[in-house]
């Protein structure tokens, strides 16, 4: 019998609705409460978790640019979010299992389709858990390549963020931000240590 193709099973790229950074902003819905560009950390400050409430939740995933749909999630919708947020947590941890029972569960749960053309979409097609479908095959993908995956060196800010960078060694989530606090706190160190 003549061998006419590969007998390895078949390969589809997939593409989602939703962005690998889509994700990680649902990921960084808890955070320090340096992990805003604009904050100034005193200490003692609380961390901040941006999926204690519904208003909470449009209001910071709006403000990163993420496509939420119209209205407010119910209390469903934000647990899949802190399940979704806890994978990618866990997927920082070397030989941790990102997805534990809570995101088997999900897994489980979810339904897909083909759109007209040719992506993967959740059954539901409109609403706060078509938005939590669709973050499901970039989180696949992010738990995939998990090596890239790293938290701020902030202590006081702990953003989830993928190292891109040449040599695969990126501290800060933003250069701007953190990594200019840094550099500025050293500096201070330096000088107040001066002569």
């Amino acid at each position: 019998m003549s061998r006419i193709s590969s007998r390895e099973p078949a390969t589809v790229r997939l593409t989602a609705r939703l962005s690998r950074s889509d994700v990680l902003w649902v990921a960084n819905t808890a955070h320090g409460a340096g992990g805003h560009w604009h904050a100034r950390v005193r200490g003692g400050e609380p961390d901040h978790d941006h999926l204690a409430s519904p208003d909470a939740a449009v209001r910071y995933l709006a403000d990163h640019g993420v496509p939420i749909p119209v209205g407010s999630p119910d209390p469903a919708v934000l647990a899949e979010l802190a399940v979704i947020r806890g994978v990618v947590q866990r997927s920082l941890g070397p030989g941790s299992d990102p997805w534990m029972d809570d995101g088997r569960a999900l897994l489980a749960t979810a339904s897909f389709r083909l759109d007209s053309d040719g992506r993967l979409v959740p059954a539901r097609t409109t609403g706060w858990h078509a938005f939590c479908g669709n973050l499901l095959v970039p989180l696949l993908a992010i738990v995939e390549s998990r090596a890239g995956l790293r938290r701020c060196a902030n202590p006081a800010c702990r953003l989830v963020f993928e190292d891109g960078s040449p040599n695969h060694a990126r501290k800060w989530c933003d250069t701007a931000g953190c990594g200019n606090r840094d550099r500025v706190r050293r500096a201070r160190t330096r000088d107040a240590g001066a002569p």
